[in-house]
Order: C-alpha cells, then sequence, then structure tokens
C-alpha cells in the first residue's frame, strides 16, 4: 500500500510538471486541483487510498517537515540572513504574535456563539499565522527580484514556523486542561522549548561540522551527514529533550553550514541542489495530499467562518508587518525598501505548518471541525488568489 500510494503522489507531480508547461498557475497550485481532482476519482470508483488525516499528519510532522525545515535553512543566504535577522526575528515573534492575537478577536467576535470560546480563536489564530512562501519564492526568482526580499520573505518564514509551532503546543496545553492559562508560565514554556530547540541543534550542527572535517568530503557523504543530521537532530530534540524539533533542526542546519564552510566549497553546488530536489519532492506530496483530504463538506458548512478568517489574516498581516517594520526602523533593525512591505504581506502563504497543526488537533476538542476547515480554506486561499497574482504585485511595484 505504501508504495502504490507513493508512486501514485510522484506519478500526479511527474503529470503536473508536464501540465505546468501549458498552464499558468503555480505548481503547488497545480498539485492541490490534481490531488483534490484523484480523490473525486477513488470515491467515485470507490478506491481507498488509505490516505487519512491522522496518517498525513504524522507524516507532515516527522517525514517531511523536517525535510523543508532543513533545506530552507541550508539554502538561505546566511551573510544577508545575519543582516536582516532583527528584521526576521521581530516578525517571526512580535509580529506572529500580534496576528494571532489580532485574528483571535475577529474570529471570536464575528462568529460569536458559545461552541467556539476564545481559546479556540486563539488556536486558529496561531495556526494561521505561519507562513509558506514556497510558491511566491519560486516565483520572487523568476522575476529575479532582489535578494534581499528573499532573505526576508524566506527568513521570516523559517523562524516564524518554529514559533508557531511552539506558541500552538501552549496553546493547545492550556485547550485541553493540561495546563493553567498564565502568562508566566506560557513565557517560560515557550522559552524552555524555543532556546532548548536552539542548543540542541546548535550542538549537533556543530558536531557534525567537526565530523566532516575529518572525512572525505564527498557529496554522496554529505548527503548521507546531512541526511542524518536533520531526521537525527528532530528525534533527539522532541523525543529525549522535549524541546522543539523545528527549530533544532533550522539551527541545525545554519550552524553546520557556518562551521563547515570551507569544506562545503567544492560540494556545496551539488550538495544544494540535491537538498533542493529533496525539498521538491517533499512539497509534492504536501500539497497532492492537502487535496486528497480536502472535503467539500469544509466549505459548505464553514463558509462564514473562512470567509472572516481570510479577513482577519488579512487585516493582521497587514498590522504585524508595519509593525515590525515601524519597530526595526527606530530600533536596530536594517531599513528596507518600502516598496517590500506590500510584497510581504500578499506573499504570506500559508502551507505546510498550517496543514500539520490543523491535522495535529485533537477531535475531542469540540471546535476542532472548524478549525480544520478555516485552516484548509486559508491554505487554498493563499494559493488560488496570493500566488497567482504576487508576480502582477511585483512588477506593478516595480521592483
Amino acid at each position: 500500500m505504501i508504495v502504490s500510494i507513493t508512486l501514485l503522489i510522484l506519478a500526479v507531480g511527474v503529470f503536473a510538471i508536464v501540465l505546468a508547461r501549458f498552464i499558468r498557475i503555480p505548481y503547488t497550485l497545480l498539485l492541490v486541483v490534481l490531488g483534490f481532482v484523484l480523490s473525486l476519482f477513488t470515491v467515485e470508483f470507490g478506491i481507498d487510498t488509505g490516505v487519512r488525516a491522522s496518517n498525513f499528519q504524522d507524516l507532515m510532522l516527522f517525514i517531511l517537515l523536517p525535510v523543508l525545515i532543513f533545506e530552507a535553512a541550508f539554502a538561505l543566504n546566511s551573510k544577508l540572513l545575519f543582516k536582516f535577522l532583527p528584521n526576521v526575528l521581530t516578525l517571526a515573534t512580535l509580529g506572529l504574535i500580534i496576528s494571532t492575537l489580532v485574528i483571535a478577536v475577529i474570529l471570536y467576535f464575528g462568529i460569536a456563539h458559545s461552541g467556539f470560546p476564545f481559546i479556540a480563536a486563539l488556536l486558529t489564530g496561531v495556526v494561521i499565522s505561519a507562513t509558506d512562501p514556497v510558491a511566491v519564492v519560486g516565483q520572487l526568482k523568476v522575476l529575479k527580484a532582489p535578494d534581499d526580499l528573499n532573505v526576508l520573505i524566506e527568513g521570516e518564514s523559517l523562524f516564524n514556523d518554529a514559533t508557531a509551532i511552539v506558541l500552538f503546543s501552549i496553546i493547545l496545553s492550556i485547550a485541553l486542561g493540561q495546563s493553567e492559562p498564565d502568562l508566566t508560565s506560557a513565557i517560560i514554556t515557550f522559552s524552555k522549548v524555543f532556546f532548548g530547540g536552539i542548543i540542541v541543534g546548535s550542538v549537533f550542527g556543530y558536531i557534525a561540522a567537526l565530523l566532516v572535517k575529518i572525512i572525505d568530503t564527498s557529496v554522496p557523504h554529505m548527503v548521507v551527514i546531512t541526511l542524518f543530521l536533520a531526521y537525527g537532530t528532530f528525534y533527539i530534540a522532541e523525543h529525549l529533550f522535549h524541546v522543539s524539533g523545528i527549530v533544532a533542526v533550522m539551527f541545525a542546519a545554519l550552524l553546520f553550514k557556518k562551521s563547515a564552510h570551507d569544506q562545503l566549497k567544492d560540494v556545496h553546488t551539488g550538495l544544494h541542489n540535491i537538498w533542493e530536489s529533496l525539498g521538491f519532492i517533499a512539497n509534492i506530496f504536501v500539497f497532492v495530499l492537502l487535496g486528497l483530504v480536502v472535503s467539500l463538506n469544509m466549505f459548505t458548512q464553514m463558509w462564514l467562518a473562512i470567509i472572516l478568517a481570510i479577513v482577519g489574516a488579512f487585516i493582521a498581516r497587514v498590522t504585524a508587518v508595519y509593525f515590525s517594520v515601524w519597530l526595526n526602523h527606530v530600533t536596530v533593525g536594517q531599513p528596507i525598501n518600502p516598496k517590500y512591505p506590500p510584497i510581504m504581506i500578499w506573499g504570506g502563504l500559508r502551507g505546510a505548518v498550517t496543514i500539520a497543526l490543523v491535522l495535529s488537533l485533537p477531535t475531542e476538542l469540540p471546535y476542532w471541525w472548524t478549525i480544520q476547515s478555516i485552516g484548509f480554506g486559508i491554505v487554498l486561499f493563499t494559493l488560488i488568489v496570493q500566488a497567482t497574482t504576487t508576480p502582477f504585485l511585483v512588477r506593478k511595484l516595480n521592483i
């Protein structure tokens, strides 16, 4: 069954590559559409693919996300990332918290019924605040957008994926009654999980860098080492130290790249190409599987909540981006081109992390279906509307 599903998803990916030559829409959106058509076909003919939201969640969190996070961190321009780090961190922390609160307030008062308490609105806010610019970044590279704009968008996504997952776990534990809604304890928990992930990832990234200094640094060797680094760091961080595996993988990739810079000179291009291919394959699985698990009932039953969330997400994104830009301007951040914020706002797509988080919601929460429907609705809206119009906006702003 696993082999059959893998072949089926890869076949959809190949078909999408062919179609992309004739249909001018983002490749990721094409994958979702084909996945959804495939799901209708299998239902119509009584074929059981074995794909369920429950097993999709494990696949997302433990197999696909480590690859996507490591590849994104490894591919980032380290010098530019360090230069714009205050801007990126402001967006990924304060920006994410502001976005979560704005969305929560709009949803809570917009839905306004007892079956959707404020804690549910907070959960929704955090899952749809995590950005995934995979569709937009590819377009920006084709349009030859400036490197600093790419770093701002990709860097924010990388860090806010990590902060969103940590914040989600804290809010979820409160919703399940496993912890008290105490601000001090929440800050302590967040610090432990987030900064613990930084320490674990940095240690393993440095150890891997030491290892490559004493072996033959061929591309095959580097692929094996970096794959083990990505999955091993994630597993040890999550299961042994109970800190953020995503944060750990991110810092493992960043520190490994920095510490082993001299050893990677001759193999960097080959290693980067292989990791880019792995990330591309992982994204095929993410978006085809999204199309397979999406249900039409989500949009017929929860259309009002989805519309409110779309409006709330846009208002929250505008608020978060411009607040972060202003704060960086008056403190220690780098000044950025005034044309960039509109691209950062409109290019803030939702994807893999949003999908993974909504699928991890326990079904004992009475409002899990509402949050899951909103999450899927937001992801599809950003892919259908925002991803397809971002190139027009870039050209309009003459970037």
